[in-house]
C-alpha cells in the first residue's frame, strides 16, 4: 500500500474553489488511477461549501458548538473545562468538529451533509479521470479516550464497501470468528491524516494506492459503518448527553 500526498495552493476562508485546487494538485502528480482511494480532509470541503463563520461575529463559541452538535456534554462536566464533548456526524469528539487552525479569523464548521458532498465529489473525480473504480473518504481528526494526540477518522465514504467481514472464517486454531469486522474507512483515514499532517503542510488529500481486498461499488453503503446507539457497547458513556442542534 502506498500513500501519496497531494499538495494544493493556499485555500482561503470563508469560501474557495477547493475542488478545483484539489484537481490541480492531483494533475501535477499524474492524477488518479483506477482502484485508488482518495482521502480528503473535511476542512477543504467545508471551504468549498462556505461553511465558515467569522470569529468576530460569534459572541459565545460554546453556543456555536452546541448549535452544531447532534448532542453534547456541557463544559462544566468535562475535567478542567477543557472542551464541550459532542457527537457530530456519528463521531464522538470535542467541539462538534469546529476548527480554528489554518482558518485565519474564522471558525470552520463540518460539512452539513458529508455523505452527500462526498458522493458528489467522487462522481466529479470519476468522470474527470475516466475511472471505473474510485474510493473517496472524507476525513477529520479527533482525540481518543485515554490517549494523547489526535488520529484520523472517516466522516463519510463512497465507492467501496466500508467493512471487511471475518465472521464465519476460522482463526489460526480453527475457532470460527463470530463478530470480527475490520473498519476499513477509519483504518485508512488514520494513515492518511498522519500523512497529511496537522499544521502548515498544505497537503489536504492523500492518494491511497494498492489497497488489497477492497470491494468497489457504486452503491451507497456508507451507512453500513454507523452503529445504532442501542447496539453500542460504549453507549453508557454518552447516554446522558443533551440534545444539540440549532434551536433558534
Amino acid at each position: 500500500m502506498e500513500l501519496i500526498t497531494v499538495h494544493t495552493r493556499l485555500l482561503q476562508p470563508p469560501q474557495d474553489d477547493s475542488l478545483g485546487a484539489l484537481i490541480e494538485g492531483l494533475d501535477s502528480i499524474g492524477g488518479l488511477q483506477d482502484g485508488d482511494i482518495l482521502a480528503v480532509t473535511s476542512k477543504i470541503v467545508s471551504l468549498y461549501e462556505g461553511q465558515a463563520v467569522s470569529t468576530g461575529s460569534v459572541e459565545d463559541k460554546d453556543q456555536l458548538i452546541i448549535s452544531q452538535a447532534d448532542c453534547y456534554l456541557p463544559r462544566e462536566m468535562v475535567p478542567h473545562g477543557y472542551a464541550i464533548l459532542t457527537i457530530k456526524n456519528h463521531v464522538l469528539a470535542p467541539s462538534a468538529g469546529i476548527d480554528e487552525s489554518n482558518a485565519a479569523s474564522y471558525y470552520i464548521l463540518l460539512p452539513p451533509e458529508p455523505e452527500k458532498i462526498n458522493r458528489a465529489w467522487r462522481d466529479i473525480l470519476l468522470h474527470h479521470y475516466n475511472l471505473s473504480n474510485l474510493g473517496l473518504i472524507l476525513t477529520d481528526s479527533r482525540s481518543m479516550p485515554l490517549r494523547r494526540g489526535v488520529v484520523g477518522v472517516g466522516l463519510a465514504c463512497a465507492g467501496f464497501y466500508p467493512l471487511r467481514d471475518y465472521r464465519g472464517q476460522l482463526d489460526l486454531f480453527g475457532r470460527p470468528m463470530k463478530i470480527s469486522q475490520t473498519n476499513i474507512v477509519d483504518s485508512l483515514a488514520a494513515a492518511a491524516v498522519y500523512a497529511m499532517g496537522e499544521c502548515a503542510e498544505q497537503t489536504p488529500a492523500v492518494i491511497i494506492r494498492g489497497v488489497k481486498d477492497i470491494h468497489f461499488t457504486n452503491d451507497d453503503c456508507s451507512s453500513e459503518l454507523w452503529l445504532d446507539p442501542s447496539d453500542d457497547i460504549y453507549e453508557p458513556l454518552y447516554h446522558n448527553f443533551l440534545p444539540g442542534g440549532d434551536r433558534q
